[in-house]
């Protein structure tokens, strides 16, 4: 089955879109793929006509072309008569919006199983029923939402995977937007009744070239397919991550009215994710802060070379004595471990601060070079810590509250880490007076934080990625680490 069509398809048709309604989801979506994406469109409506100077075709067989993808956005019951119709006409793909099927139960069960025999008969790569579809950017964009009432995420190396599309587009692409994640393609499985998770995970990580990291929002893996999964994952040269909801008791009950969902023993999971080498992050917030780190890090511009974090030596600096000892207390519980300075270290380091700073400042790690500090001062122990090997990573702590601290900061600092390559993650307030700070940072491709947990557990997964990356070579050496 051919799943090419579905992400990169050169045109697609439009099945329910109505005349009266401006809101509804087929019209949406029609109007929406016309007019802001780069994908060729047609209209299916029974009457014929047109919608807003465009030509309507009342059948399939009456287009210019056979489609590449169909997109059904009607009732259940008369769902499966299109699918038919792409099974006739050799459509090879198409996305089923609309719900009443397996998470129904019953006679939804029913229309599900002839649903799936059709596909599977005549190898249509089916996406639903019960989903949102795609998000293929600039291609296309089956979100039956108007775009003013969506925020949609910069484009970038993240495949993006979820069983629940409004988790998709409030949680994920809201936050991937607010703090800079880019996304290369985002699906809504639903129900998943042909294309499911592992035949997804073998696409993006075999066949498209855009995706460098794979992110899965699931409910449990649909019956008889985990094995699949895990096995594609640990062969997969790019990070798959996997969040599930559903683990508890409660989540269980709740998905499978939801999506039709299966979830297994939360312990027994985990321990498998681990085995076959998928991260699995504890919280919809460090699953966002893996992704934005593993998105930075795959850019062609990689700030920080082939220097990676193996054992998790760092060094804190901070102008804030208390700022850094949160960050220091964090470290232990993240597999980190502080670098300790020398005498003569700590001495070289007092001198390359201004005369105020210099006698407050703490030169131990964490490094504290107080509210006196000014940019240099950032600039030059930053750079001294750069040439120091045994450190692997730099956690910066800015609070630009300080009133020597400019807003050059950013750029000062992105110019340092460019120069030595040292990799260096950044805190700082996500406050918009200080977004000219962040935008220089990120502009040099180096992770920035809006708090300091996010910015260990940034570090922490720099460690992991190293980690799973050997282990895909059979380094066995990095098997308990």
């Amino acid at each position: 089955m051919n799943l090419e069509k579905l992400f990169k398809p050169n045109s697609m048709a439009i099945t329910g879109i109505s005349k009266k309604n401006p809101l509804s989801a087929g019209r949406i979506i029609f109007v929406k793929n016309e007019f802001e994406m780069n994908v060729k469109v047609y209209g299916i409506h029974p009457a014929g006509g047109e919608l807003e100077g465009i030509k309507l075709y009342p059948k399939l067989d009456k287009l210019p072309e056979i489609p590449d993808l169909l997109v059904i956005a009607i009732k259940a019951e008369d769902t499966l008569q299109y699918v038919q119709e792409c099974a006739d006409l050799h459509i090879p793909a198409a996305i089923i919006i609309g719900g009443g099927f397996a998470e129904v139960g019953n006679e939804g069960l029913k229309r599900q199983e002839k649903l799936e025999k059709i596909a599977f008969d005549n190898d249509i790569a089916i996406l639903g029923p019960n989903c949102i579809g795609v998000y293929s950017p600039p291609l296309l964009d089956t979100i039956f939402m108007p775009t003013e009432r969506i925020t949609r995420p910069p484009k970038g190396s993240v495949a993006l995977i979820s069983q629940s599309g409004g988790v998709l587009v409030d949680q994920f692409f809201h936050k991937f937007n607010q703090i800079n994640i880019g996304v290369s393609t985002a699906v809504s499985i639903g129900n998943r009744a042909v294309v499911d998770e592992s035949m997804l995970l073998e696409y993006f990580s075999k066949k498209d070239e855009n995706t460098s990291n794979i992110a899965f929002y699931l409910e449990g893996f649909k019956q008889g397919k985990a094995r699949k999964f895990l096995e594609l994952a640990k062969e997969s040269e790019d990070m798959v991550i996997t969040y599930f909801g559903g683990i508890t008791e409660l989540g269980k009950t709740a998905t499978k009215s939801h999506t039709a969902s299966l979830s297994g023993n939360a312990r027994i999971l985990s321990a498998a994710l681990k085995q076959y080498l998928i991260i699995q992050p504890r919280s919809e917030n460090e699953l966002l802060t893996f992704l934005k780190l593993f998105d930075i890090l795959s850019h062609k511009k990689k700030p920080f070379g082939g220097n990676e974090v193996l054992y998790g030596r760092v060094a804190v600096l901070s102008i804030s004595g208390g700022h850094g000892v949160i960050c220091a207390d964090m470290l232990k519980k993240y597999g980190l471990s502080p670098v300790q300075f020398t005498d003569k270290e700590q001495q070289e380091m007092k001198e390359l601060t201004n005369p105020v700073a210099r006698e407050i400042a703490s030169f131990n790690n964490p490094i504290d070079l107080t509210g006196s500090v000014q940019d240099e001062d950032i600039e030059r122990v930053l750079e001294y810590l750069s040439q120091i090997q045994r450190i692997e990573c730099v956690i910066l702590l800015i609070l630009p509250y300080a009133p020597s601290i400019s807003f050059q900061i950013g750029r000062r600092i992105s110019n340092v880490i460019t120069n030595y390559k040292k990799p260096v993650v950044c805190f700082i307030p996500y406050i918009t007076k200080y977004g000219l700070i962040i935008e220089a940072l990120e502009l040099g491709n180096i992770p920035v934080f809006h708090s300091i947990k996010e910015a260990v557990q940034a570090v922490s997964a720099m460690k992991n990625r190293t980690r799973i990356n050997n282990l895909k070579k059979d380094n066995i050496f990095w098997e308990d680490r």
